[in-house]
């Protein structure tokens, strides 16, 4: 025999199912070990050719067969999770689970469900728009992406403890979201839509402020085209004279612009401190005379490394004379 476990997020839970296959008869179904005991305890072979089709014709030659039936069993495992949440048709979690479900918004395929006697966890996928965030934040996901979700996590009896579950883009995206409340006598039917326009909002507000950043970056290329050393989607970086002075500007913008101002940074070609190029970093960014603005603070940096330089020299003399 050769068995593994399978180990799935379920939940808040870990779902731990042991397949085993006979080696020595490779084209029979494999056999599957729950950890729930009373998940498929009782069935007949025509509950297994409705719900379980995959592993009632077995395909020993297709490379997904047990990929198939893996999905298929995890339907099963819902099923059986809602008829236990069905048989009190009394307590609060039926009512929030029939009630949300009643808001076309909310579909069957978007709740998981788990009952254990008098807990009941609902994790409910959110209707987030993320199509235009991938190209913005992917970067260092290449290889394992995940899926771009935002789920909520509910429990009763204490339904007021709501967690936000975020893929990792997301989070990268979005980063630290907090809840409203849940008040105790509040209902998920309400609550739900509300966290979703929560994080369509900021998303929106993400889009809002890359469309800006963009437009920035696209207008000082455009104008300053002949000065570009380089550019991407967070900054640039321009060559330019000034009264016989050539220096660079870095221009640096970070996620949260405009509501933070981009950082500029002036960079001397010829003086260095301690073997690095010298440096002015400017605290403000006035959009409204920018270029004025640049070319006094130049003008004062310009002077600034005049003024080391002579130093530096005199500094030098002085030790040569000892």
């Amino acid at each position: 025999m050769n068995q593994f476990r399978l180990v799935l997020p379920y939940c808040s839970r870990k779902l731990k199912w042991e397949i085993i296959f006979d080696h020595s008869a490779p084209w029979f179904a494999p056999d599957f070990r729950f950890d729930d005991e009373s998940f498929l305890n009782d069935i007949n072979d025509d509950f297994v050719e409705t719900h379980l089709p995959s592993l009632a014709y077995w395909e020993k030659n297709n490379p997904k067969a047990l990929v198939k039936v893996v999905s298929e069993l995890i339907n099963v495992y819902k099923m059986h999770q809602i008829k236990k949440l069905n048989e009190d048709e009394t307590s609060r979690a039926y009512f929030e689970y029939s009630a949300l479900l009643g808001d076309a918004k909310t579909s069957l395929n978007d709740v998981e469900v788990w009952v254990n006697g008098h807990i009941v966890e609902f994790l409910i996928k959110l209707q987030v728009n993320v199509s235009r965030l991938p190209e913005l934040y992917n970067e260092g996901f290449e290889h394992n992406p995940g899926l771009d979700s935002a789920l909520l996590l509910v429990r009763y009896p204490n339904s007021t403890n709501a967690e936000l579950i975020l893929s990792p883009l997301l989070t990268k995206a979005l980063g630290n979201i907090c809840l409203p409340p849940m008040h105790q006598d509040g209902v998920l039917m309400d609550y739900v839509p509300t966290v979703t326009e929560l994080i369509n909002n900021r998303i929106q507000t993400i889009l809002n402020a890359e469309k800006l950043k963009r437009e920035l970056l696209a207008k000082l290329i455009i104008k300053y085209e002949g000065a570009i050393l380089e550019h991407d989607a967070n900054g640039a970086a321009f060559l330019f004279e000034l009264n016989d002075f050539h220096w660079i500007l870095q221009i640096e913008i970070a996620n949260n612009f405009p509501e933070k101002l981009p950082t500029l940074v002036l960079r001397s070609v010829y003086h260095c401190t301690k073997g690095k190029p010298r440096t002015k970093v400017l605290s403000a960014c006035p959009y409204n005379n920018f270029e004025e603005y640049i070319e006094q603070q130049v003008e004062i940096f310009k002077n600034d490394c005049k003024t080391m330089t002579s130093t530096n020299q005199l500094i030098s003399l002085d030790s040569s004379s000892k």
